[in-house]
C-alpha cells in the first residue's frame, strides 16, 4: 500500500451532435445578424430572422448543460453514480430554466411572426422549432427527474444519506481467504444485503418508478464505495479498502457494475498483495 493510485474522475461527455447542432446554430446565428445589420434583409420583421436561432441557441445549451451521461439512469447496466449530488442537482435546475427559457421565448416570437405578418417561411420555422422543442423535452427532462430523486431522498424523506451501512459492517478478514465457489456464495448474500437496503429507500415522494429507484440508489452505493476506496487507499487503511472492494465486486457481480479503470487497477493491486502476503507466511508456517 506503499503506492496509491491517484483517483482518475470519468469526465462528462457531451454528445458529439450536441455540441456540433450547438456551434452551428450559434454560426447561422452570427451570419443572419451580419446580414441582416448590413441591410440584405428588408422584409416586414426582418429583425426576427437573427432572432429565429436565439431560442434554439438557448434549448440546446441547457441540453448540452444538463447531459449527465446516460449511465446514470440506465437501467440495463449499473455506472456508478458520483458524488456529491448537490453539485449536480444545481446543474439540472439551471439547464431546465435555460430549456424553459428557449421554448417561452420561442413562443413569444412566434407570436409576434403571426402579428406583424412576417414572411410566411419565418413563421414555419417558429412553428417547426416549438414542435422539435416539445418533442424533446420529456427526455431533457429525464435527468431532472433523477437528480430530482436523489434530492428527494437526501434532503426531503426522512432518510438519512448514510442510510446504507458502512462496508465494514460487512467484512471480515477471514473473507479475503474466500476462493471459487465460497467467494461466488458470499458476493451472492452481500449483494443480497445491499439490495435490501437499496429497497428499503424506495419512497412515495419520488419521481421514479420502485424499480428506477432500486437501481438509481444501487448506482448511488457504487459510488460511494468508489469514492471511500480511494479515500482508503489514500489513507492507507487496508481493511476498509478490502471491504469496499468487496461491495463493489459484489455489484460487478450480480448487478452489472462497471467500475472505473483506476478502481479495476486498485482491486487487482489490492488482490496481488494478498497473494503476496499469504505466500511468506505460508513458508513460514
Amino acid at each position: 500500500m506503499s503506492q496509491s493510485v491517484p483517483p482518475k474522475p470519468d469526465p462528462i461527455p457531451i454528445t458529439p451532435w450536441k455540441k456540433g447542432m450547438l456551434l452551428g446554430v450559434g454560426a447561422l446565428f452570427l451570419g443572419t445578424l451580419f446580414e441582416y445589420y448590413r441591410g440584405g434583409i428588408n422584409e416586414t420583421g426582418g429583425w426576427l430572422w437573427p432572432m429565429l436561432f436565439i431560442p434554439l441557441i438557448l434549448y440546446l445549451l441547457g441540453i448540452v448543460y444538463g447531459d449527465v451521461p446516460a449511465r446514470y439512469y440506465d437501467l440495463k447496466v449499473l455506472k456508478p453514480f458520483p458524488v456529491p449530488f448537490a453539485r449536480q442537482f444545481d446543474r439540472c435546475v439551471l439547464a431546465i430554466i435555460v430549456l424553459y427559457t428557449g421554448l417561452f421565448l420561442n413562443i413569444l416570437l412566434l407570436a409576434v411572426s403571426l402579428l406583424i405578418g412576417a414572411k410566411l417561411l419565418l413563421t414555419v420555422f417558429y412553428v417547426l422549432y416549438m414542435v422539435l422543442m416539445l418533442a424533446e423535452l420529456p427526455n431533457s427532462l429525464r435527468i431532472f427527474r433523477f437528480i430530482q430523486h436523489v434530492n428527494t431522498v437526501q434532503y426531503v424523506s426522512v432518510i438519512h444519506p448514510n442510510t446504507f451501512k458502512k462496508a465494514i459492517a460487512y467484512y471480515s478478514p477471514e473473507q479475503d481467504k474466500l476462493c471459487g465457489e465460497e467467494l461466488r456464495k458470499h458476493l451472492k448474500e452481500l449483494f443480497d444485503n445491499i439490495s435490501r437496503e437499496a429497497k428499503e429507500l424506495v419512497i412515495e415522494a419520488s419521481p421514479l418508478t420502485r424499480d428506477q429507484q432500486i437501481a438509481l440508489n444501487l448506482a448511488v452505493r457504487a459510488g460511494e464505495s468508489i469514492r471511500r476506496s480511494r479515500i482508503a487507499n489514500k489513507d492507507h487503511e487496508c481493511e476498509r479498502l478490502r471491504a469496499n472492494i468487496f461491495v463493489l465486486e459484489a455489484l460487478e457481480s450480480h448487478a452489472g457494475l462497471e467500475l472505473p479503470q483506476d478502481i479495476r487497477l486498485l482491486r487487482d493491486r489490492v488482490k496481488g498483495i494478498e497473494a503476496t502476503t499469504e505466500e511468506p507466511r505460508a513458508k513460514q508456517a
